[in-house]
């Protein structure tokens, strides 16, 4: 740990694990391209450091053996966690930026200790799950008195974020940004007659994944000279459901599943991709995205077209019509319709992509977003002053 105080002022991240396999580059581009407000990480374990690195990083896996048992100890009884308020001190933060809501209810003892303004970014389960369940209700209470503002990523989140508790005028609306620099954008065409569709996302109820590949398989019933492949990104508890759904489909050998990959590994996957399904629905016990997956802003940047549901916040980021096509959440038959427009019309494909860089470039580019994310740290300091 190096101190700050000289870099401009400091913003504590609080994030654990910081960050975890096959994603986390999203709360990355919130640290890594801010300019004039210095970063330092509080988290409880570090992973994949070589794909996220942080310059200024407390890990409690840092401390001494009674410390640790300490730390564990005061976590379990108080689902709080212990030392952070001397960490803040020490860096001289000026405010501290958890991420997620039941992390940061788990920053609050640091918060009473130190006075510090909380900024809390909730991201989908935290919002809408974990609503449904006494215990995390009572520990909304406590956040929604003591934290100062609550980011959402769009307006549907904005919306759960308020039936948790939080005060309207305390919710604000920033979008997550990637880097649209890093994503290499290429025009879509059915160059060699395979279109190779991308699914993306960790095997939850929620991503949809049995839908979208049932769809598929009655979407190119009928089709002549379509021949498909389908490439899937991650894993999960609902694994068992996917390779069922693969099976029903009809799809078969026509599917590659690649388990877990680092980041820079799917958008490697994106390069060779035609066409990007996901879709999204609410689970049983209210598990949704709460916002939108951020693989529709790397695939909109790449040029890929989308074709998604209305779940959540997707309609905000995706241009229906424009950069992509939306089905009803939950509508199998209207999700079939559009994959077979979509299959069937490749020369449409180019200025969807066009219209989706443009869009993600204005909306969504990480740098642009970390600026205005400084503005509302600075708007913080202002008010706490």
């Amino acid at each position: 740990m190096t101190e700050a105080a000289d870099r401009g002022p400091v913003v504590a991240h609080c994030a654990t694990p910081y960050l975890w396999d096959g994603g986390g580059s999203w709360i990355h581009n919130q640290i890594a391209w801010l300019q004039r407000w210095h970063p330092v990480i509080l988290t409880q374990e570090a992973r994949n450091l070589d794909q996220y690195p942080a310059a200024d990083l407390f890990s409690a896996e840092d401390f001494s053996p009674s410390k640790r048992f300490i730390n564990r100890l005061v976590r379990h009884w108080t689902g709080e966690y212990p030392f952070y308020d001397a960490f803040l001190r020490r860096t001289g933060a000026r405010v501290v930026h958890a991420h997620f809501g039941y992390q940061a209810c788990r920053c609050l003892r640091a918060i009473r200790a130190t006075g510090l303004p909380l900024l809390t970014t909730f991201y989908g389960a935290d919002a809408t799950s974990y609503t449904r369940q006494p215990q995390w209700r009572r520990r909304y209470v406590k956040l929604f008195e003591s934290g100062r503002l609550f980011l959402a990523e769009g307006s549907t989140m904005a919306r759960h974020v308020a039936e948790a508790g939080a005060s309207p005028e305390r919710i604000r609306v920033h979008h997550l940004g990637v880097d649209t620099r890093r994503i290499l954008f290429r025009e879509r065409g059915a160059e060699d007659g395979v279109v190779r569709i991308l699914m993306c996302g960790h095997f939850r109820e929620k991503k949809g994944f049995p839908d979208g590949l049932r769809a598929l398989g009655r979407a190119l019933q009928g089709v002549q000279g379509v021949d498909v492949q389908v490439v899937i990104i991650g894993d999960g508890p609902e694994r068992d459901r996917v390779l069922e759904a693969i099976t029903d489909s009809g799809l078969g050998d026509r599917v590659e599943l690649r388990g877990l990959l680092p980041y820079r590994e799917v958008l490697q996957s994106l390069e060779s991709c035609h066409l990007l399904l996901q879709p999204s629905r609410t689970a049983t016990d209210g598990d949704s995205e709460g916002g939108a997956p951020v693989i529709l802003l790397d695939a909109q940047a790449a040029g890929v077209p989308v074709v998604a549901t209305t779940h959540a916040d997707i309609p905000e980021y995706v241009i229906d019509g424009g950069s992509g096509m939306l089905a009803p959440e939950g509508d199998l038959d209207g999700l079939t319709d559009l994959l077979r427009q979509m299959l069937t019309s490749p020369h449409g494909w180019a200025e969807m992509g066009r219209r989706g860089r443009a869009h993600v470039e204005a909306e969504y580019d990480a740098r642009r977003q970390a600026e205005r994310l400084e503005l509302i740290y600075d708007d913080l300091v202002a008010a706490a002053d």
